[in-house]
């Protein structure tokens, strides 16, 4: 027997066929996650609930079990569905590529914002989620790199600065801070004023240091 939340994964990978307990299901589990995401482009991840999503597809939530048992079981579903298929990866050598893909990954995250505020556990469980991996490993031709491990790094720098993102606010330091830090750390004299605002710059200039200690 599995749990609802392994039979959704196990849908997903199409190990399971899809099914909905119960009668004739109006929607399918994966119209169910569709509808999730744009309810939390909207609102977010954490406003996000079962209720809401129930609300969205004009049903109860107790018809919504009849599709997923929990918000967790849902959220893994949301995210296969937000990263999606991954495009084409072009470029003239494998650190283009590398650039090239973290681009459009953090497209994906721009897209859905939410993404970033699922916290990982350990390795990804969806589908989607390893062709990202894959297609990222196959652009690798460099054999000194493990092509793994850096298309893990390259993931999680992208979700680092897509919470950045996210969460940035651009406010004013206190006007004493920077005497302040510059009495007590004169090499960072100044550096309350270094603008992190623009996450993308923050991020190629992460994948650049990256890269150029690869290979």
């Amino acid at each position: 027997m599995h749990s609802q939340g392994d039979r959704a994964l196990r849908q997903l990978w199409g190990i399971d066929p899809p099914t909905v307990r119960g009668p004739k299901a109006r929607w399918s589990p994966l119209e169910v996650a569709d509808a999730a995401v744009m309810l939390a482009d909207e609102i977010g991840l954490e406003a996000l609930s079962l209720a809401r999503v129930a609300a969205r597809l004009e049903m109860t939530t107790t018809a919504l079990y009849r599709y997923v048992d929990d918000k967790a079981t849902l959220i893994e579903l949301m995210v296969d569905r937000a990263v999606g298929d991954v495009p084409a990866i072009h470029g003239t050598d494998w650190r283009d590529r590398c650039r090239r893909w973290v681009e459009l990954l953090a497209a994906r995250y721009g897209r859905h914002p939410w993404l970033s505020e699922v916290s990982p556990t350990g390795m990804p469980t969806q589908p989607h989620a390893y062709a990202w991996i894959d297609a990222l490993v196959g652009a690798i031709d460099e054999e000194s790199v493990d092509a793994l491990r850096l298309a893990m790094l390259l993931d999680g720098l992208v979700r680092t600065y897509a919470t950045l993102e996210r969460t940035v606010q651009g406010a004013p330091s206190p006007s004493w801070l920077g005497g302040a830090i510059a009495e007590r750390f004169p090499r960072l004299a100044g550096a309350e004023r270094q603008d992190v605002t623009d996450a993308g710059v923050e991020l190629r200039f992460a994948v650049d240091a990256v890269l150029r200690g690869l290979g």
